[in-house]
């Protein structure tokens, strides 16, 4: 972390950008706001407040290394040679490995030229940046890909600085963190994906397999994302915004209408491949990972100052990951539930052919029918678990607790939130949403912090394309019904948004 003080700076915070390869994938055209953030930069890269320069912070979700990259990897690549290829890495999209991470980063930040032409000025121009780890973006953790990141930003530099120049202002201004962001007093910025247990990881300071520390260990999420939604057509704006699995399920059925009968089989496949990750607690093998995660701790301690007791405790509210236990995983696809039900189903039938000598036959049917409902409505129940993060807000008020910050900022849930936590109002819980498609319009979302000589104000904020300028995000009007809401956020109403 960079020795200036919180004062030195404003902050700019957004997450959830979810760039994916958008040059041989039409689909991800969706997700090309190049322009849009093009616009963004360049109005704070003129607007100063208090001559402080920006920190631009991305809390997570920058780039997204889980959907398909259109493009069949060749082993005689550059960044490929003499890497082993797996069926899996051609059939689907290469794994988490260090340099497939590598290969997949360079295609996805080519098909972005304008906005990270826009970065690089933004950064030449005294503005830092600074890049936190998401579940989507988890291959940020490798060393190689940070570098890799770093030498494609330099070579976007404008006409009149030289590349080697480029490279040494992005080395010096270009940060990523292992964790999260901290200013003493003021600001504390995570993703979030550790408080959900679908995308969270067991060893998030040194997230790799126990039994290979060069392949990452990644979240469910990511196995259902790489052997279930790749093999599909499907829009990646809208299953980037559907927080539902029956909604997600039924939406990928009429998308993909002409292999309707192969789904099913997809889903299969994905879930034994899934549960074949899945296991139980293993300290052996893990004693090496926390080995290394200490030494990151310290690093952390050492940085900012934070005791062991509050890094710790902060640790402990993260969620264990699912495929950490196979039950879990069993029940998170209702396999146990799928169980009851055909045994169920078996025990019914031989009671209806029994029930012309025995019983009415309307008493079996009607248990069985009995039963079917209430195993549907604990299937519903464990579903409105999914996505469900609510939970963001306690977890951000205690780690106000402990560390004391004006302002604790997530992102991961895509949904934009703002709440206090405190009565005094003077500490806040803000969610910056995500800038990833919502019907085919951008969200844009982010927070704005001026750290203002009177003291620090943090206003969330929409960047509007079409007056290219930011607007104050009214929170009341953003919830409103969906049909209203793409409304405005397409500029048909001025509702949504206050001057």
């Amino acid at each position: 972390m960079a020795t200036t003080t919180a004062q030195s700076f404003n902050y700019l915070i957004v997450s959830d950008l979810h760039l994916q390869e958008a040059d041989l994938n039409p689909q991800g055209r969706l997700f090309y706001f190049d322009q849009e953030f093009t616009d963004f930069l360049r109005h704070y890269r003129k607007f100063y407040e208090g001559h402080r320069r920006w920190r631009l912070i991305i809390a997570g979700d920058f780039i997204e290394f889980y959907l398909r990259i259109h493009e069949r990897p060749d082993p005689q690549d550059k960044l490929l040679r003499g890497v082993k290829l797996w069926k899996t890495d051609v059939e689907f999209f290469p794994g988490a490995e260090r340099r497939k991470s590598v290969w997949k980063l360079d295609r996805i930040v080519r098909s972005h030229q304008l906005l990270f032409i826009a970065l690089a000025r933004f950064i030449l121009e005294g503005n830092e940046l600074y890049i936190l780890r998401g579940n989507h973006d988890l291959e940020f953790f490798w060393p190689e890909v940070q570098i890799h990141f770093r030498v494609l930003l330099a070579q976007f530099h404008p006409v009149e600085v030289s590349y080697l120049e480029m490279k040494r202002i992005v080395e010096e201004r270009v940060h990523f963190l292992p964790w999260f962001y901290w200013e003493h007093g003021l600001l504390f910025i995570e993703h979030g994906h550790q408080y959900d247990a679908y995308c969270s990881n067991a060893h998030n300071l040194y997230p790799v397999l126990p039994l290979n520390h060069e392949v990452l260990e990644m979240p469910l999420s990511g196995f259902v994302l790489r052997y279930f939604h790749a093999r599909l057509h499907m829009d990646p704006a809208a299953m980037e915004n559907i927080n539902s699995i029956p909604k997600s399920f039924w939406y990928l059925i009429r998308q993909n209408l002409d292999r309707v009968l192969l789904v099913p089989i997809y889903l299969l496949i994905m879930i034994a491949r899934t549960l074949g990750k899945a296991r139980g607690s293993q300290p052996a093998l893990d004693l090496p990972i926390r080995e290394m995660e200490a030494k990151i701790r310290q690093e952390i301690k050492a940085a900012h100052g934070i005791s062991d007791e509050a890094l710790q405790s902060i640790e402990r509210l993260a969620h264990l990951p699912i495929l950490r236990s196979r039950w879990g995983t069993i029940r998170c696809f209702l396999l146990d539930l799928i169980f009851v039900w055909i045994t169920a189903l078996g025990i019914g039938v031989a009671l209806l052919l029994n029930a012309a000598t025995t019983m009415g036959w309307w008493i079996p049917l009607g248990v069985s029918l009995l039963l079917l409902l209430a195993l549907g409505v604990v299937g519903k129940r464990r579903f409105a678990t999914f996505n469900d993060h609510r939970n963001l807000r306690e977890i951000a008020r205690t780690i106000r607790d402990r560390l004391g910050c004006r302002y604790i900022v997530f992102g991961h849930s895509h949904d934009p939130d703002v709440h206090p936590l405190s009565d005094s109002r003077d500490h806040w819980y803000f969610n910056v949403g995500t800038w990833a498609p919502r019907s085919k319009e951008g969200q844009f979302v982010y927070l704005e912090i001026l750290t203002e000589l009177t003291g620090p104000s943090a206003h969330l904020m929409r960047w509007d394309r079409k007056r290219e300028q930011p607007v104050e995000l009214d929170l009341a009007s953003y919830t409103q019904g969906s049909a209203e809401r793409e409304a405005m956020l397409a500029g048909e109403t001025s509702g949504l948004c206050k001057e």
